[in-house]
């Protein structure tokens, strides 16, 4: 009886946790009525935003666009006054407005889909939109289904998120917003479903994953014991799998249908694995056993550095910009916007400054 209760209450709680909206289980920091003034700064950046009706199941992203320009960008990691042996650490961005223009620069060299991670939302991707944005590249920050300002009661770990996806490419097309070849820039969940559209959307021309899982199910494991190991530290692999069936049948999806490694092999595109060496909570293991099953020119940039303050390096690599960020730039220019049949020559000459 006594281990029946403890499955059932762990399975209702993983249940919940795995597979409903993020946004309908708390309202996101940004949306809070006291930071209203902190998003409609950040709203001043987009040059055109909209909602766009996506499903089934039905729901409607939030979709922003900053096109390139120099932002004269400021981004650092802040530390706060140490509290009982800790100091608070965070991601701190600046920029100007209006954007100076890049010089010989008449249209955007690419446009970019820019995907941010798990209960997060697109406005903690604006450092990377921006930086992008000053390299010439028109950057589109989308809030996943369930995430800041989209709608939706359930995710799909890219069973649904893809034909969203999909979706917008479609719209972006239709509003003429599409300017040179497209590529996809994703952050660990949504890292996860770029490589998924990658896998099924040949309109994709290059894919950086940053911190990407590479099996959905194993993910939901590796996180929770890696996030919150003092809450599952005595769950058994049977409760994470009744779990996570009984998400998927709650959520109307198929695990099958997040095919991660399935769509690595599938796609042409060119992908950039980037993974921090210390990370805790999505294995780096991850991205190799992806890139040993990408087909596609691809490469492996994997950081190595101190962690100020503590910080699990799978958020630090997010927050950070330097080393990572002007290898991105590199590899895209390189690889995106000059493919060619000398390309895995190429690649690996754009990463070697940041390895």
């Amino acid at each position: 009886m006594g281990c029946l209760f403890v499955s059932g209450c762990v399975s209702q709680m993983l249940t919940k946790a795995i597979v409903q909206a993020p946004n309908r289980r708390d309202v996101p920091w940004l949306l809070r009525p006291e930071n209203a003034s902190v998003l409609a700064h950040n709203d001043q950046l987009y040059r055109h935003s909209w909602r766009l009706p996506v499903g089934p199941p039905d729901a409607e992203l939030a979709v922003a666009v900053i096109e390139p320009g120099n932002y004269r960008l400021a981004h650092s990691i802040k530390t706060g006054e140490r509290i009982n042996g800790r100091a608070p650490v965070w991601p701190q961005s600046d920029w100007q407005l209006p954007a100076d223009p890049l010089p010989g620069l008449d249209a955007p060299k690419g446009t970019l889909l820019i995907l941010h991670g798990y209960h997060d939302c697109k406005e903690n991707m604006i450092h990377w939109a921006l930086y992008l944005a000053q390299h010439g590249y028109r950057s589109v920050l989308v809030d996943l289904r369930g995430h800041g300002r989209s709608t939706g009661d359930w995710i799909g770990y890219g069973a649904f998120e893809v034909d969203d996806l999909r979706k917008v490419i479609d719209d972006l097309a239709a509003r003429k917003l599409i300017s040179g070849p497209i590529g996809v820039v994703g952050l660990s969940y949504g890292a996860s479903v770029g490589l998924q559209l990658a896998g099924q959307d040949e309109r994709v021309g290059a894919a950086v994953a940053i911190e990407p899982f590479s099996n959905s199910r194993t993910a939901v494991v590796e996180f929770a014991r890696g996030v919150v190991p003092q809450y599952v530290g005595g769950w058994t692999q049977a409760d994470f799998d009744h779990a996570e069936d009984q998400a998927a049948r709650r959520g109307r999806f198929s695990w099958e249908a997040t095919d991660i490694l399935g769509a690595v092999q599938r796609t042409h595109a060119p992908i950039l694995y980037a993974v921090a060496a210390g990370d805790r909570w999505i294995s780096p293991e991850n991205s190799k056993r992806l890139a040993d099953q990408t087909h596609s020119p691809h490469a492996l940039l994997t950081v190595n550095f101190d962690n100020p303050g503590g910080i699990e390096q799978h958020v630090l690599l997010s927050w950070i910009l330097d080393p990572i960020a002007p290898a991105v730039a590199r590899w895209l220019d390189g690889v995106l916007l000059h493919p060619g049949p000398d390309l895995p020559e190429r690649m690996q000459t754009y990463l070697d400054t940041a390895q």
